[in-house]
Parts: C-alpha cells; structure tokens; sequence
C-alpha cells in the first residue's frame, strides 16, 4: 500500500475516530484495500477534487475492523459509519468501552476463538435497533457469537 496514501488516511480518521489507534485504522484500511484494490488506485490517481471525494465517500462508508490475533480497544469514541460496520474478535480480542458505534448494518462478535466485550455506558445503533449498555452492565461474546444489527 501507498505509505502516503495510508498516512494521509490515518490523519483524516484520526479526527473522525480519535480513540481507535493508528495501527487499527491502518489494519481496517489494508483490509479494504485488499478486497477493493480499484478503490486505493482510485484515490492515488484521482485528477479532480470530485472523483477523489466519491473515493473518500465509498472508503468512509463501510467499515470493517478485523482482531486477527491481536486485540482492538475502542474507549470513549463516537464511531458513524454510513454504510455499516463491523468489529470481528477472530482469534484476537475487540473491547468497545464507554463509546457509541452507529451504522446502519452494525455486527460485532465474531469468528474464530477470540472476545468481543461491550460495556461502559456504550451504545451499538443500527438502522432500526439500539444497544445501550449502563453502569456496570456488559456483554461478552466468545467463540462464533456475535450480533447482527439492521
């Protein structure tokens, strides 16, 4: 991947998702890339600010965070995804604490062996559904669990 292309990328999603770190960002967007290899050539030959803009769009519209077998923390953030998201523990680990994740297809849980744990006072929104977690509740999904909201 274009190193260029993934710092300018980091730097734009750092304002959008502060709390979810670099490495993260930098994992969802080679994920994208690599099932949407068009979308990166896109966005590094684009000429005119409308096509690079409908690349952003199409970037930003769906996002999709893969553990493998390290671990994912979102703590505090507000994370709006205009298509959907997703957040899968695979072997690895994703905690989502204090924050709220909106998209309108939202799945979190997972494949493979590893946990997804969902607490502190956070909020999954989908379309039509909502999650909200209090105080000291929370949810933990292990193994091929997981929570698919529409």
């Amino acid at each position: 991947m274009n190193a260029d292309l993934m710092n300018f990328l980091v730097s734009f999603s750092s304002g959008l998702a502060a709390n979810i770190s670099t490495d993260a960002l930098k994992m969802a967007y080679q994920q994208v890339f690599k099932l949407k290899p068009d979308l990166e050539h896109r966005l590094l030959t684009a000429e005119v600010a409308a096509d690079k803009q409908a690349a952003v769009n199409e970037l930003a519209s769906a996002l999709e965070a893969l553990a493998g077998t390290g671990a994912i923390g979102i703590d505090g953030a507000i994370i709006n995804a205009l298509r959907s998201a997703t957040f899968d523990h695979q072997d690895g680990e994703v905690l989502i604490d204090h924050s709220t994740i909106s998209a309108p297809l939202l799945s979190t849980g997972g494949t493979g062996r590893g946990t997804t744990k969902i607490s502190g006072n956070s909020e999954l929104k989908s379309a039509g559904t909502s999650i909200k977690l209090t105080g000291s509740a929370s949810i933990i999904m292990t193994g091929n669990a997981g929570i698919k909201q529409s």
